[in-house]
């Protein structure tokens, strides 16, 4: 990942959803940067890019994405929750 300092490092916890739902699309930080989401556990919930593309919760999957452009997390509705830990570094 070659990661020179670490801007923010959280981890999402998103508990099940009797329906499926999509947030909204956001940015994490105006400025460019890089991103990961390294998804703890297999889940019908998914990361969804600008251009549409649908990253599905699959655990030990590592995305690398341009979080300063717009994104948006689903919410599961087969699992208890859905678990990630996002990076935001340059």
């Amino acid at each position: 990942m070659d990661i020179k300092a670490i801007r923010r490092i959280k981890a999402n916890l998103y508990p099940k959803s009797n329906v499926p739902y999509e947030d909204k699309m956001h940015i994490d930080f105006e400025f460019p940067h890089k991103g990961a989401i390294f998804y703890i556990n297999t889940n019908n919930g998914y990361t969804k890019l600008q251009d549409g593309t649908k990253i599905d919760s699959v655990a030990n999957r590592l995305l690398l994405f341009n979080p300063h452009e717009p994104h948006c997390s689903a919410r599961c509705t087969d699992e208890k929750v859905r678990v990630n830990i996002n990076f935001n570094y340059f």
